[in-house]
């Protein structure tokens, strides 16, 4: 049986307030009550090496500087039939002068296919303040962003071997990576 969205919410997290909701969104959300955020996305790590460091080094600290240079949009829908609201995307974006990236995007894969990117992709670009930030896609992920990538006409710039894993295809979008 198909799972259906009553409605879907979109947080930024350094803007959400108070600090303990803020808290609570970085450490427990999810399907069960002690799934962390990290888990939604703890997978990557077998595409991308020291994803955990990664994540609580430099995202969760950069966050909280609430600087506006990095941020996470989580997207919580409401499932019908199921009365809970769950976790169903992350996008994980970076702001800066030099640089305006989508790091991270995540569709949950029970989810895809309900607009939920396409919407994620729309708020990440207004917080980014452009359609065409830089994107990477491994090899074994580029699938599931085909459709996204014809939609917003993404340009492919660079394609590197190796970059972040050995033995690893990595497709740029709209820049160069150095």
């Amino acid at each position: 049986m198909e799972k259906k969205i009553r409605e879907s919410f979109y947080y930024k997290v350094s803007q959400t307030e108070p600090e303990a909701l803020r808290r609570f969104l970085i450490n427990e959300v999810g399907e069960k009550s002690k799934e962390k955020l990290y888990n939604y996305l703890k997978d990557l790590a077998d595409s991308y090496p020291k994803f955990d460091e990664w994540f609580y080094n430099t995202i969760i600290p950069e966050i909280e500087l609430k600087n506006g240079e990095r941020e996470i949009i989580m997207v919580l829908s409401d499932i019908e039939d199921c009365n809970k609201v769950i976790l169903t995307g992350i996008a994980i974006l970076k702001k800066k002068q030099s640089e305006k990236k989508i790091c991270t995007f995540r569709i949950h894969e029970d989810y895809r296919n309900h607009g939920i990117g396409t919407e994620l992709f729309e708020e990440s670009f207004k917080y980014l303040e452009t359609r065409k930030p830089i994107i990477t896609i491994s090899h074994d992920r580029r699938i599931f962003f085909e459709k996204h990538i014809k939609k917003f006409e993404f340009n492919e710039t660079q394609i590197l071997r190796d970059y972040y894993k050995n033995g690893s295809i990595e497709y740029v979008y709209n820049g160069i990576l150095t």
